[in-house]
């Protein structure tokens, strides 16, 4: 606690969140659990370095509130609350975690947790998802943003954004933004899937990291594939960060509350 930490600096559209790295102190949150219990968290053991690689497979369930980020070389970070709760009840074990933020206010707009290292070469990012109530995102530059894929080198640069977007239907439905194209890659028309709204959904992510045009990204919504792009550069960066949580701008209504369970990094796709 208290040691110098990367904190961010945010631009966002309705499609991508710039996101630049300023070396800084840790901006804990109001009401910010250190532990499950409400104990602080406790050294276990040497901290990987920022540019280690992520040894598989990692995961949390917030069982230790967000020591596991710590204990890993991670972080939080964010103006909003982040916090963990039995309420949903949790996708897996006892306890979920609550980011909430208010997309009116850029001091507050924010809550999210950061993976960091070297990523893997090939490897599905997973997490649960439960959103209690819809939000309308107001025009061309709102944003609502689940998770944030980043440089973490010299480049400091956006990789990936998994986010939200009113469909064509009107129901919130997931898309990529691929920063290095860049391009929206969203899903097809026809055949979209919306999020369901007050239960827990499956997001996962396959990576497949290269600096070439050999690389490839697959997003799955419940186990089902939504979006595939293929022979293309997907990471030209030497370490990155994996940013999960809630962040948001011009939505309304302008709070937001979303719910996060047993988030993975794994080399296969989880059930």
């Amino acid at each position: 606690m208290g040691r110098a930490l990367l904190l961010l600096v945010v631009s966002c559209s309705l499609f991508a969140c710039e996101t630049k790295l300023v070396v800084g102190q840790r901006n804990d949150a109001a009401g910010d659990d250190a532990g499950a219990a409400g104990a602080q968290c406790t050294d276990s053991g040497s901290i990987p370095a920022e540019t280690d690689p992520i040894a598989l497979p990692w995961s949390t369930g917030f069982e230790n509130g967000f020591c596991d980020y710590e204990a890993s070389g991670g972080f939080c970070i964010g103006g909003g609350t982040r916090k963990t709760v039995t309420s949903p009840t949790a996708q897996f074990g006892q306890f979920a975690a609550a980011f909430s933020v208010d997309s009116a206010d850029t001091a507050s707009n924010q809550a999210r947790c950061v993976r960091q290292g070297v990523l893997p070469e090939e490897a599905y990012y997973g997490a649960w998802y439960y959103i209690p109530a819809p939000a309308t995102l107001i025009d061309n530059s709102s944003l609502w943003n689940l998770w944030h894929f980043q440089g973490g080198d010299a480049s400091q640069k956006g990789l990936w954004d998994i986010s939200l977007i009113n469909g064509d239907s009107g129901a919130l439905e997931l898309l990529v933004y691929d920063f290095l194209t860049p391009v929206v890659r969203k899903q097809t028309a026809m055949r979209a899937i919306p999020i369901p709204i007050g239960s827990w959904f499956h997001i996962e992510f396959f990576l497949k990291r290269r600096s070439d045009a050999t690389g490839e990204i697959r997003l799955y919504q419940d186990g089902q594939k939504i979006i595939e792009a293929t022979d293309l550069i997907t990471d030209d960066s030497s370490w990155g960060q994996w940013y999960v949580g809630n962040i948001s701008k011009g939505l309304t209504p302008a709070d937001s509350t979303l719910y996060v369970d047993d988030v993975t990094i794994d080399t296969k796709l989880l059930p």
